[in-house]
């Protein structure tokens, strides 16, 4: 069976997990540079830990089991979102994409979704509609800005 839910407590060594495995997949960096995105990608799960109110944060389950993540802080900042290397092109992130994106439209202070995309991701969020909103800055995994906009004239 597979569910999207909101993440619990209960799931943050999962989540942390699974975002270790994505990145050790998917960013081509050593692996003390990975370690240290892994570490700031834990450290926005553990203020999601604190500031639950303040932000969406789901999990994708397969027959139970955490194979994706997705978080947004304050309903407008896109921080986290990884899928199980095992899992990917089946739809999952998409799917938790848009999950996001209806609960943030109604709840975003900034009228839109903001992210900072790796060199992997970004052709993924631009199908989804984000656009560029700045420079790319030269970060490990890369770090290209996007912007999702509500209120989006035709």
């Amino acid at each position: 069976m597979r569910v999207i839910q909101q993440a619990s407590f209960r799931d943050i060594s999962d989540i942390i997990a699974l975002t270790g495995r994505a990145i050790r997949t998917c960013i081509d960096e050593p692996s003390d540079i990975q370690d240290g995105l892994i570490a700031s990608c834990a450290d926005s799960v553990m203020w999601w830990r604190a500031h639950p109110d303040l932000a969406l944060h789901y999990v994708y389950r397969i027959d139970g089991s955490v194979v994706g993540a997705l978080l947004v802080k304050e309903y407008w900042n896109l921080s986290n979102l990884f899928v199980d290397p095992a899992y990917h092109h089946q739809g999952i992130a998409r799917q938790l994409i848009n999950k996001a994106l209806e609960e943030c439209k109604t709840r975003s202070p900034k009228q839109a979704v903001h992210l900072n995309a790796s060199r992997y991701a970004v052709n993924f969020y631009q199908k989804l509609g984000f656009v560029p909103n700045g420079e790319p800055r030269d970060l490990p995994g890369g770090c290209f800005p996007f912007i999702y906009k509500f209120n989006q004239s035709p």
